[in-house]
């Protein structure tokens, strides 16, 4: 009897190993990121945003880089030399916010960042920092696409 438990139990595991994956990495169930303004991250709506992934475009200003440090980009990855850590303003016809960028294992990721006065596109997760006039919003990014420079 003992024995048709632990089977039943392994089972069980197994199927839901596959099937929580399978849901959670389904195609169907993976929305786009909204594509907002910035005025609108700004506006007193600005915490229903907040851990939101969100797609905005402007031109960048006061790009800093910050030294390669050791550190990891995510809980789950291995300690590395961060290379390309940043930030900059992002400014469009409504405003300009701050944005983050954590960086990655790969030397070459400074190279991959914009320049003041790039067009870009940036996707990443909003991040609230107090929801009161003046407000304090900046977004994490996870995809940075240079559209042109002026």
């Amino acid at each position: 009897m003992a024995l048709s438990q632990a089977a039943v139990r392994l089972t069980w595991w197994i199927a839901r190993s596959l099937l929580v994956p399978a849901l959670l990495l389904n195609p169907a169930n993976a929305a786009e990121p909204e594509r907002v303004s910035i005025q609108t991250l700004l506006s007193p709506q600005a915490t229903s945003y907040q851990q939101h992934l969100v797609t905005l475009e402007g031109v960048t200003s006061a790009l800093h880089i910050i030294p390669p440090i050791v550190g990891s980009y995510s809980p789950r990855s291995k300690p590395c030399l961060l290379y390309g850590r940043a930030s900059f303003v992002l400014e469009d016809e409504t405003g300009s916010l701050l944005v983050l960028v954590l960086g990655s294992c790969n030397p070459g990721a400074v190279d991959a960042l914009p320049k003041d006065g790039d067009r870009v596109r940036v996707t990443g997760v909003v991040q609230v920092l107090k929801s009161e006039a003046p407000r304090n919003v900046r977004v994490q990014a996870s995809a940075i696409q240079i559209l042109g420079s002026y």
